[in-house]
C-alpha cells in the first residue's frame, strides 16, 4: 500500500511549514497513523492470528521463572537474538538477558524500548532500560547503554514484540459438537468452528475460515476463505465477509440500518434491505459496526481496516486501503474514497464524498466534500493551513483583547482617580465657561 507507506511524509512537508506549537503538534498526533493502534503500513500493532506456529517464531516458547511488563511469562533473549530477530545491529554488550519490552520511562535493566520520534530523544539520558532499539544515525551519549540500530525502530520493534508474545492456543480443526451448522449451510475444507457458534441455512463458509465461540453467521451470509471471525462476531443475513479478513470480538456486519419517517403521528420504520460487504483483507475492530444498506450494499473496500468501535452506516462505500481509526463515526451514503485515513473520533456526515489519499485530524467534524489529498482538521474541519491560520489569529486576537483591556481598566482607574482628585479640589465641579468661583451654566446639567 504506497500510498499509505508514505503517510507520514505526506503529512509532514505541511506541518514544517507552520511554527512548532500546540496546534501542529495536535496535527501531527492526528494526521500520523504510527501514533495510533497501526503502524506507518496500515496494520494493527499485533501478530496477525492467522499466522502459523512455524511463522510465529518462539512465541510459544514459554519459561514459568521469567516474567515481563506484558503480564506473560517468557523466555528471556540475548541483544543479539533480537538484533538478529529485526535485522538491527549491536552496540554494546550482546550477550545481556532481556526479559521482555517497555517504554524509555518505565523500562528496567533487563528491558528492551525504542526510540522512533525525536520528541523522546531526551529520554535516553535517563531510561534504565538494557537495551534501546534507535535509528541508524541517531546520536546516544551514553556509554553504559546498550544499543540495536536499525533502519526503523518502530517496525523492528514489532518483530521484538512479537519475541515476548504468549502463544494463544488456536481452534481445533473441525467442527466442534456444541456448535450448530445449519444443514443446508456449505462448510469448506479445513475450519475450524468452535463450540456456541451458529450457521444459518444457505450460509457459506470458505475453506481454513475459524469461527471462535458464540459467532452467528446469518442465513445467506458469505464468509471467504482464510478469514477469522472472533468470538461474538455476528454477521447479519446475507451479509458478505472477503477473504483474509479479521473481525475481532463483538463486532456486527450487516446490521439493520437507521432508517425513520415522520408519518405526523411517530417515527415509522424505514426499511433496510440491502447488504454489508467486506471485501478482500479487511480488518475490523472489536465492539464495531457497520450497517446493512437500504438498498444495495454497504461495502468496506480491500485492505481498510476499521479500529474499535467505528461506526459506518447504511450504503456508505469506503474505498480500498483506508484506515478508520477508533471512535469515528460516518453516516449514511457517504464515499471515502481510497487511501484515506480518518483519525480517532472524526465525524462525517451524510451525503459527502472524502477524496482519495485525504487525512483529517482527530476530533473533526466533517460536514462538506474533501478534494484528494488534502489534509483537514477542525470543527466543522476545514483544510489544515487555513485552519492553523485561524487558530494562530485567533490566538493574537484574544491577546490582543486581553491587553486592551487591561490598558482600559487602567486609564478608567487613572480617570477615577483624577475625578476624586478634582473633586476634592473644586466643589461644585465648574461647568465649561464658567468663572472660578460661579455655579455652572446650567444647574441641571451633570458637571461630570
Amino acid at each position: 500500500m504506497p500510498a499509505l507507506v508514505g503517510a507520514r511524509g505526506a503529512v509532514e512537508p505541511v506541518l514544517d511549514a507552520v511554527p512548532r506549537g500546540p496546534s501542529s503538534d495536535y496535527l501531527r498526533q492526528s494526521l500520523c497513523p504510527s501514533l495510533t493502534g497501526f503502524d506507518l503500513t496500515g496494520q494493527r500493532r499485533h501478530a496477525p492470528q492467522s499466522q502459523s506456529a512455524e511463522s510465529r517464531g518462539s512465541r510459544g516458547v514459554l519459561n514459568a521463572g521469567t516474567g515481563n511488563q506484558m503480564g506473560v511469562p517468557s523466555r528471556a533473549w540475548s541483544v543479539a537474538e533480537l538484533a538478529d530477530r529485526c535485522g538491527g545491529t549491536v552496540v554494546g554488550d550482546g550477550s545481556l538477558g532481556i526479559t521482555g519490552p517497555a517504554g524509555l520511562l518505565d523500562a528496567g535493566p533487563s528491558e528492551v524500548s525504542f526510540l522512533a520520534q525525536a520528541g523522546y530523544v531526551s529520554q535516553l539520558a535517563t531510561t534504565q532500560a538494557g537495551v534501546v532499539l534507535v535509528g541508524a544515525e541517531t546520536k546516544v551519549d551514553r556509554s553504559d547503554l546498550a544499543l540495536i540500530r536499525c533502519a526503523d525502530p518502530e517496525r523492528s520493534f514489532t518483530q521484538v514484540i512479537l519475541a515476548f508474545a504468549p502463544d494463544i492456543p488456536d481452534i481445533p480443526s473441525g467442527v466442534h459438537p456444541g456448535a450448530f451448522v445449519h444443514g443446508d449451510a456449505e462448510v469448506g475444507e479445513g475450519v475450524a468452528i468452535a463450540e456456541c457458534v451458529s450457521v444459518g441455512p444457505g450460509a457459506v463458509i470458505g475453506s481454513g475460515v475459524r469461527l471462535h465461540a458464540g459467532v452467528t453467521v446469518g442465513a445467506g451470509a458469505k464468509v471467504g476463505e482464510d478469514t477469522l471471525l472472533h468470538p461474538g462476531v455476528v454477521i447479519y443475513p446475507y451479509s458478505e465477509v472477503g477473504a483474509r479478513c479479521i473481525v475481532h470480538a463483538g463486532a456486527v456486519i450487516g446490521s439493520e440500518g437507521f432508517g425513520f419517517h415522520h408519518d405526523g403521528t411517530g417515527w415509522k420504520k424505514t426499511p433496510q434491505v440491502g447488504r454489508a460487504v467486506l471485501e478482500d483483507d479487511v480488518e475490523v475492530g472489536a465492539g464495531s459496526t457497520i450497517d446493512c444498506a437500504r438498498f444495495g450494499a454497504t461495502r468496506i473496500g480491500a485492505g481498510s481496516k476499521l479500529d474499535n468501535l467505528v461506526h459506518v452506516g447504511h450504503n456508505v462505500q469506503v474505498g480500498r486501503n483506508c484506515l478508520l481509526l477508533a471512535h469515528v463515526g460516518v453516516a449514511g451514503s457517504t464515499v471515502i474514497e481510497d487511501n484515506v485515513i480518518l483519525a480517532g473520533r472524526v465525524g462525517v456526515t451524510g451525503h459527502v464524498r472524502i477524496g482519495a489519499g485525504a487525512r483529517v485530524a482527530g476530533g473533526s467534524g466533517v460536514t462538506k466534500d474533501i478534494p484528494a489529498g488534502e489534509e483537514w482538521f477542525g470543527y466543522p474541519a476545514g483544510p489544515s493551513r487555513e485552519k492553523l491560520r485561524s487558530m494562530v489569529s485567533a490566538e493574537r486576537a484574544g491577546s490582543d483583547v486581553r491587553a486592551l483591556k487591561k490598558e482600559v481598566k487602567g486609564l478608567r482607574e487613572e480617570l477615577n482617580a483624577l475625578r476624586s482628585a478634582l473633586g476634592a479640589s473644586q466643589s461644585p465641579l465648574m461647568g465649561a465657561g464658567d468663572g472660578p468661583g460661579t455655579q455652572p451654566t446650567n444647574p441641571t446639567e451633570d458637571p461630570r
